[in-house]
């Protein structure tokens, strides 16, 4: 009995050692305030998927993650400066060569919304030719999507938020917008603006997304945390393979 009970002590001794609790740290972690049910602030506190598996995953690493939300452009600018990691980035090319980036985290569905009168026929890209889609400042929607952005096959018109974004499609300033979150995503900014729930049944979601997109969490080189990196990609393989991180995106039974 006695050897069991070492045994056991033991393996938990190196299961803590490998997730890297001897070397566990705070990290201060930005991310987006409004872009529900991913990562949002509730009365200043941030709430959602991403920050529930921050910190189950703190559990298990030891490390404590410090979130502090802000709309996203701001959120984004402060990690480039490295004045902390960022979670729910999106990963390109160009991005790799600033951040170091965890595995993926949450897969996003990025919707194109259109007016119920003027929707169009899209699956593939070119069918987005010529066109202004409403999107969010500092957003990456994938290296396919950018490089076709800046090809001038069709236009993003930035803003800071989602309901803005919606309201300038009702006002015929865009010919479409993209909204993350698949059709969650559109409910919530519908119903957070009275203007845009008096018009809720104009809004159509094209059958095809735009992209599915990985989000991940990322820290600026110059911080030197890929070892709180692989800390986190750790305990995130632990969740998934237990199937805990599926529960924790709400999709478990």
């Amino acid at each position: 009995m006695a050897f069991k009970t070492i045994s056991r002590a033991v393996g938990a001794v190196c299961m803590w050692a490998a997730l890297g609790m001897a070397h566990a740290e705070t990290l201060v972690v930005l991310g987006d305030d409004a872009y529900a049910p991913v990562v949002y602030a509730v009365q200043g506190k941030p709430a959602g998927i991403l920050p529930a598996i921050l910190e189950r995953v703190a559990a298990l690493t030891g490390d404590r993650y410090e979130l502090h939300l802000s709309p996203w452009k701001r959120a984004y600018e402060l990690a480039l400066r490295a004045e902390g990691g960022v979670v729910g980035v999106s990963y390109n090319s160009e991005r790799a060569k600033l951040f170091d980036f965890s595995k993926p985290i949450y897969d996003d569905d990025i919707q194109i919304i259109t007016l119920k009168d003027k929707t169009f026929a899209f699956t593939r890209l070119i069918d987005l030719k010529g066109k202004v889609v409403g999107g969010i400042h500092g957003a990456s929607y994938g290296e396919v999507v950018d490089k076709a952005v800046s090809d001038g096959l069709f236009t993003v018109e930035r803003d800071v938020g989602a309901a803005g974004r919606l309201r300038k499609l009702l006002a015929g300033r865009l010919d479409a917008a993209f909204i993350g979150n698949g059709a969650f995503g559109l409910n919530d900014v519908i119903h957070s603006h009275e203007e845009l729930r008096n018009h809720r049944t104009q809004f159509v979601a094209l059958p095809t997304p735009l992209t599915r997109d990985p989000l991940h969490l990322a820290f600026a080189k110059t911080m030197n945390k890929r070892a709180a990196l692989d800390r986190f990609d750790a305990a995130l393989h632990k969740l998934r393979k237990s199937g805990e991180l599926k529960k924790l995106m709400g999709t478990g039974k």
